[in-house]
């Protein structure tokens, strides 16, 4: 099975494996070393984390590895939310996996530690594949990505990678990842013309809100092209994780513990997978209804409150759904600098449809929403069941939403002349019918400072009209 299918089979529909009890897994083990990490992505929770930065216990290693080969598994990873090679004693875990009988052991890494040195003493040891993670496939954009300078120090070491490999007649795999956002989404194939000749895959995934850590992935560095509004997962059933406590974990990117469901220094990994608190989870997952499980924002795109599984092994952390770290590196880079970003809306019931369009506007700077008022509404329709004002206390209390100001009617010229946005968003309904006048004025406008007129794709199936409609009538 090759890398992409690997990725592919983590959201795949597999039914068969929903049950409260599954098959202890054969693969899909993961160990965290250590939690520590020496880069900075802009999409991962790790810059924010509040949990204590540790390196696994030796002998818990040899515990769980033992546990875990005589339950079926022979597959192992070293690697979760940290850098495995900020660990001395990698090699030693490498070496031992393997003298127990594991068949496949591999690791993921940033590449900036993994010299050569380093590089020759985990193939020694038995390694069998080893995964880059390059989220960029140019210097500059690197950096932006990962929060350090080190594209070309992780070449290098890719490039010894493969040439050692060459020189020892060694066997392993040289594996490429690079997660996509919306500033790299359209660079696929500058990642071929750089690192294809040094690897035997490059698999691309699309950034998406890990473990529900990330809600801001949603708003800020979610790809164009990605549309999915629901995300399987199957980690519950066929996963594990053993994070560098000693805890089992549902998600290997749980920075924070909140997936936590058993402590494995007091009891067995098997235990574990079978306890009550895991079952809870399945469950859960079975019915698709996760709410208070952080699972509930990387499934439904979303961000909710969430509770830790075991309060008592879990960090709180009043910064994992903030979007500060993201803004500000976005900033510094001049990917944002308080560009204004016009929405005009009614709002009059809150629906998906204005969460998502709200959503696109958050990427492109600070979004001033243009709500209309009950005069302007009744320009062209009935009036609105709320107010003005009360419409307006629910909008600026929206996540993304930066400013409200009153749009006086649907000429939105005197707006866009008086706060000269850098960008206007509006759905592709007003393309056609009676607002393709003011759709062509306003983009005509917008473009005497070089303003954009962005236009997202309609979020099909509701609308405030149709949900009126629907209580009015009890449909």
């Amino acid at each position: 099975m090759n890398l992409q299918e690997r990725v592919d089979l983590k959201k795949a529909d597999r039914n068969d494996l929903y049950t409260l009890e599954p098959p202890f897994p054969r693969t899909n083990f993961l160990i965290e070393t250590s939690n520590a990490c020496n880069h900075d992505c802009i999409f991962c929770a790790h810059r924010k984390m509040k949990r204590k930065v540790g390196i696994i216990k030796p002998e818990l290693v040899e515990n769980v590895l033992w546990q875990a080969y005589n339950l079926g598994t022979r597959e192992v990873g070293f690697y979760a939310t940290g850098e495995p090679f900020l660990v001395k004693q990698l090699p030693d875990y490498i070496r031992l996996a393997k003298s127990i009988g594991y068949e496949y052991v591999y690791l993921t890494s940033n590449g900036a530690l993994a010299t050569p040195e380093r590089i020759r003493e985990v193939i020694a040891a038995g390694l069998d594949s080893i995964k880059f993670s390059i989220n960029a496939p140019e210097r500059k954009v690197y950096e932006f990505i990962h929060g350090h300078d080190d594209f070309d120090k992780v070449f290098e070491h890719l490039k010894y990678l493969y040439r050692y490999r060459n020189e020892s007649g060694s066997k392993y795999r040289i594996l490429v990842t690079g997660i996509l956002t919306r500033f790299t989404e359209n660079m696929r194939e500058k990642w071929f013309d750089v690192f294809g000749d040094c690897c035997d895959e490059i698999v691309f995934k699309m950034v998406y809100n890990q473990g529900g850590y990330m809600p801001e992935i949603e708003t800020l560095l979610k790809c164009e092209s990605d549309k999915e509004q629901y995300r399987r997962c199957n980690l519950p059933f066929d996963a594990i994780c053993v994070t560098c406590e000693g805890y089992l974990s549902v998600e290997n990117a749980d920075y924070e513990n909140m997936l936590v469901v058993a402590d494995l220094n007091k009891v067995s990994l098997k235990d574990g997978w079978y306890s009550e608190n895991m079952k809870k989870v399945r469950q859960a997952f079975i019915d698709d209804k996760m709410d208070g499980l952080i699972c509930d924002g990387c499934v439904h795109h979303c961000a909710k409150p969430s509770e830790p599984i075991m309060p008592e092994l879990s960090e709180a952390n009043p910064e994992i759904y903030s979007d500060r770290l993201v803004r500000e590196r976005m900033k510094e880079f001049g990917f944002m600098d308080n560009k204004i970003v016009y929405l005009p809306m009614t709002v009059d019931i809150v629906h998906p449809g204005h969460i998502n369009i709200i959503k696109i506007a958050a990427r492109y700077g600070k979004v001033m929403v243009g709500l209309f008022t009950d005069e302007a509404i009744m320009e062209y329709k009935k009036p609105p069941v709320m107010s003005y004002v009360q419409r307006k206390i629910i909008i600026e209390n929206i996540k993304g939403v930066d400013i409200v100001v009153p749009q006086v009617s649907r000429n939105y010229g005197p707006n866009l002349t008086k706060y000269k946005p850098s960008y206007m968003i509006h759905g592709t309904d007003w393309r056609e019918g009676p607002l393709a006048e003011v759709r062509a004025a306003a983009i005509a406008l917008m473009a005497t400072w070089g303003g954009e007129v962005i236009e997202p794709d309609y979020t099909q199936g509701i609308s405030s009209s149709a949900l009126k409609k629907k209580m009015q009538t009890g449909e």
